[in-house]
């Protein structure tokens, strides 16, 4: 599994700087985006996985394999790629020795844009993974474009029809200027409502996770939190917090074959019972209900798990 560690100011800038210099080589129509095809959504294959949003990747140094179900293509230094949401892929680094591998991926989730740096010097060592989460507005915009751009390319008008160089600007210039929005010194708060809204997604599973808790990392009391927290959100902090869990239980409901009493607790609920009481509370739906409504099909949801492993 790749190696997670928290991202640097050097590591922002880099990615800064290489999603100004794509957009030079867009702009001068010197570039190369590739797709897989639409097909093969929501599928559970093993040792592939996939993602509820749209991701973007772009190659630094050396190459890769992207593979899907049916098809495969490389992704080398300075090309880009979407990966449409619901597509089972895998991305294999092709480490050469005394090289080094070295990509960015973009995706959105959570309202939260996240960049991560992967970087894998050997070829039998696990990638090291820096990411950086970015709150913005704009997160739902650029999931839009990757979805836009994936259905021009599918649309068979031509093998790249030209509406998709002036939605790849628009990506990743509204990317830039959310990167730029992002050095902006926050105030003292804005900075704890971002610190919260990760700890609550690092620690959705823990029964400990709690605004007592959430107030005690961030060494403040929990009843100046709360208030901050909905001062700043309009919802209260306790709220959120469950809304995130039954979000991610309704994902498991539909993706999984796990019982509703695993489920609650693999979302940080103690108690079964009292899951289904703040289950039914958001959806208006008890768990069985819900898991028997639903097909397997593609959802739009906020606060999804960004990733779904195949099951061995």
């Amino acid at each position: 599994m790749p190696t997670s560690t928290q991202s640097s100011a050097a590591t922002l800038s880099l990615v800064e700087e290489v999603v100004r210099q794509q957009l030079q080589q867009v702009d001068h129509s010197l570039y190369t985006l590739k797709f897989p095809p639409l097909r093969d959504y929501i599928m559970e294959v093993s040792g592939l996985h996939f993602h509820f949003n749209p991701e973007f990747a772009i190659g630094l140094n050396g190459s890769s394999l992207f593979e899907f179900i049916n098809d495969r293509f490389p992704l080398g230094a300075r090309e880009m790629a979407v990966i449409p949401a619901g597509i089972p892929h895998r991305e294999l680094p092709q480490v050469e020795k005394n090289g080094i591998f070295q990509n960015i991926i973009v995706s959105v989730y959570n309202q939260t844009v996240c960049l991560q740096l992967q970087t894998q010097r050997e070829p039998h060592e696990s990638p090291v993974v820096e990411q950086c989460y970015l709150d913005s507005p704009k997160f739902s915009q650029l999931a839009t474009y990757l979805n836009e751009m994936s259905e021009f390319q599918n649309s068979k008008l031509s093998p790249q029809p030209p509406g998709i160089k002036g939605l790849l600007l628009a990506y990743l210039d509204t990317l830039r200027l959310i990167i730029e929005k992002s050095r902006e010194l926050p105030t003292a708060e804005k900075l704890k409502i971002s610190q919260v809204k990760k700890l609550v997604h690092e620690h959705i599973g823990s029964s400990e996770l709690s605004v007592r808790k959430l107030a005690q990392i961030l060494h403040c009391s929990p009843d100046y939190l709360s208030h901050l927290f909905h001062s700043e959100t309009a919802e209260y902090l306790a709220a959120y917090i469950n809304r995130q869990r039954v979000e991610a239980a309704m994902e498991l409901l539909r993706t999984t074959a796990l019982t509703i009493s695993e489920i609650a607790f693999g979302v940080g609920f103690e108690n079964p019972a009292y899951f289904s009481q703040v289950f039914k509370q958001i959806t208006l739906k008890s768990p069985q209900t819900y898991r028997r409504s639903v097909e397997r099909t593609f959802v739009e949801l906020e606060g999804r798990p960004k990733t779904i492993y195949a099951h061995e």
